[in-house]
Formats: structure tokens, C-alpha cells, sequence
């Protein structure tokens, strides 16, 4: 599986484990870094690592692994590479995997074995995304500093260089809405618990289980401060959200003339319903912009963008021509702010409902 670019939408996949190395390795090795990275993953055995910088061939991405007075050398193009080769390492000579729970322990022999050889392996794949928006969900919506660090880790082992970013979202979006005359109650109720704030982020449902709690909102901005200078630290490109539309329904009380539409509650009932603006309506824009930049403000950017304005949901209109008008204003919002944004869209909606795949004129319209 890999992307397919088409025009400015990337259309993103869940992809596992696909070999890869990071091409901002530009920037240098940040050897200290590299090093405190070995030491998280095998304590103590550090110092038997040799940490070295390899010229790759144009943009080519490479790691190389070998030995040298007893130690293993290994070399990259860039720090993601010099990471994944000791991924490598760990693999084929010490037969080991590493968990990305931290309190997995890594088992490795007593003595490292030697590396006798001098193993080349170059990256096939330029952009190597992972995560979805579930995923944020189940446990890891309780995860600290700690279960981040090691997973974090785990991905950079694993050559992972486009992960979706999105904790911490709502500090961002309590500022949004204040700024349109919501009231901070009002946001909170209309966020959900933290249990479904991955079904609340995509759109399906609001306020379910919640109001969601201030301390809540504030430690996960923190803690998306954390989670983005890690991953940039090994060259990662991280995958911010966007607005894809979802609003709260108390907007109507500010923005009267607002067209919203109800778009239900994934089976929840009334009261939880979820409710979409319409992207024709001059509001859109100015939410996307407010939304972006604000964002940018607390977490930078590295101009990938996600956005899923229908996922798991019928559109209120399902004609071509709306669809294409959808795509172009969320897109027009995003390149407002930042004239380099990529918006990467996940593929599961378009494989799981039927309006897309009874009509390929929908699907043609909503990424071209």
C-alpha cells in the first residue's frame, strides 16, 4: 500500500511497519539526541553503538550497518535512518523486538553480537504515514509523557515519518469558538468525555459522556508540546488536523443564518447529535483560518493537514458538483494560512461506504 497524491489531496492509508528513513536527516545526525535514544531502548549498552553520518545517493534515504573494534557502526542518511538501522540491528543480530509500551523490557544477549559485514538498505517509500484517528482513543487517551517517549521511539525504530498528530486539539479548538462568542461551558459541553474524543474529532457525535474537564484540555496541550519536538527532533513530518466542517450547535446562536446541518449521533441519540457547516457558507473559511492559525501558534507546522469531513457519514448533498465545492473550499482554507499545506485524507471512509463506491463520480469529485 502508499499514497496516492492527486492534485493537492494526499490521500493517507494506515500503513505498519514499512521500511523507511527520513529525508530531513539535512539538518544533521544530533548525535547526543541519537545516542540518549540507544540508551532509552537498551540501558547500559549505549556506549557499544557507534553513531556515524552516511551520504546517500540525491534524496535516497539510507541507513549502514556495521563493525569496528568491537562495537556496531551505524550510519544514516539522517537521524530517522540512524534509528531505524539500529531497529535493524536489534532485529537481525540480537533476534529481538521492541514493544512500544514502556514497560515492555528489550531482551538482548549478554554480549552483543558482532557485525562482520557491511549491510546497505535504502528506503522505498518517501512518506510513511501511521495512526488514525481511533487509535487515539482506547488507552492511549490516558498516556503520559513516558508512554508517548517510548512510542515515539518505537515509530523512529520503525522508520515511521508521517504521524498523525492530534492530541491536544482542544485547547486549540476552546479558543476558536471563544473567539466567535461561545462561552467556555458551552465548549466543553460540547465536547465529548475523553473515552470518545476520536469519534467527536471526526465528526460523528457531541457532548456524549462529557462536558469534557479544563485540567483535561490544558495537560494534553502540554503534552502535545512534548509529543511534536520528539518527533521533529528525528526529522518526523507530524500530520496536524484541520477543519473539516464540524460545528458546534450552539454557533447558531452567534451565526443565526449559519447553513448547519444535523449530521446525527452515531447512535447515541438526539441529544448527542453532531452538526456540519455547510462549506459554501462564508463562515467556513473563517473558522478554518482562525482554527490553523491558532494551531500554529501553540504547535508549528510542518504543512500536512488532516481533515475527514465525512468519515463514517452520509454528506448532506451526495451530487458531484457539491462535492468538488467541499474538497476546494476545505483545501482553500488550509492554503490561506499556509501556502505549502498538503491535506492528507484517510482512505477507510471511501472503501467502507457505499455512496462512494455506487457512484465513482463522487469519489473523482471529492479528490480532484
Amino acid at each position: 500500500m502508499k499514497y496516492l497524491p492527486v492534485k493537492h489531496l494526499l490521500l493517507g492509508v494506515l500503513l505498519f511497519l514499512l521500511l523507511g528513513l527520513n529525508s530531513a536527516g539535512a539538518e544533521g545526525l544530533k548525535e547526543r539526541d541519537l545516542y540518549q535514544f540507544i540508551e532509552r531502548i537498551v540501558p547500559g549498552r549505549s556506549s557499544q553503538f557507534v553513531i556515524g553520518e552516511l551520504k546517500g545517493v540525491g534524496d535516497r534515504e539510507m541507513f549502514e550497518v556495521s563493525g569496528k573494534d568491537g562495537k556496531i557502526v551505524i550510519k544514516g542518511t539522517g537521524g530517522l535512518a540512524v534509528a531505524k538501522g539500529f531497529g535493524w540491528y536489534l532485529n537481525n543480530y540480537c533476534h529481538t523486538k521492541v514493544s512500544w509500551y514502556k514497560d515492555d523490557l528489550v531482551s538482548l544477549p549478554e554480549v552483543l553480537p558482532v557485525v562482520d559485514i557491511v549491510v546497505t538498505q535504502e528506503c522505498r517509500f518517501e512518506k510513511r504515514f501511521f495512526l488514525n484517528y481511533c487509535t487515539f482513543g482506547y488507552t492511549m487517551l490516558w498516556w503520559q509523557w513516558e508512554d508517548w517517549e517510548r512510542f515515539i521511539d518505537w515509530m523512529a525504530l520503525n522508520g515511521i515519518n508521517m504521524p498523525l498528530a492530534i492530541t491536544g486539539q482542544e485547547a486549540v479548538w476552546m479558543e476558536v469558538w471563544k473567539s466567535l462568542g461561545m462561552s467556555e461551558d458551552q465548549i466543553r459541553a460540547y465536547f465529548t468525555g475523553p473515552a470518545h474524543l476520536p469519534w467527536h474529532r471526526m465528526g460523528n457525535l457531541d457532548g456524549f459522556l462529557g462536558p469534557l474537564p479544563q485540567d483535561y484540555i490544558s495537560h494534553q496541550l502540554e503534552l502535545q508540546k512534548k509529543i511534536l519536538k520528539r518527533e521533529r527532533s528525528f526529522g518526523m513530518t507530524p500530520v496536524l488536523p484541520a477543519f473539516a466542517g464540524h460545528v458546534p450547535k450552539a454557533i447558531k446562536e452567534r451565526y443565526p443564518d449559519a447553513k448547519i446541518t444535523c449530521m446525527g449521533s452515531y447512535g447515541t441519540g438526539d441529544e448527542y447529535n453532531a452538526f456540519f457547516l455547510d462549506p459554501m457558507d462564508p463562515l467556513f473559511i473563517k473558522i478554518q483560518k482562525r482554527f490553523l492559525e491558532v494551531q500554529t501558534k501553540y504547535f508549528g507546522t510542518d504543512h500536512y493537514y488532516g481533515a475527514d469531513p465525512f468519515n463514517e457519514m452520509d454528506p448532506p448533498e451526495t451530487s458531484p458538483n457539491y462535492l468538488a465545492t467541499v474538497s476546494k473550499t476545505i483545501y482553500d482554507g488550509m492554503q490561506s494560512v499556509d501556502p505549502k499545506a498538503v491535506w492528507v485524507q484517510m482512505g477507510w471512509t471511501f472503501y467502507y461506504m457505499k455512496l462512494w463506491k455506487e457512484d465513482p463520480e463522487r469519489l473523482r469529485a471529492m479528490i480532484q
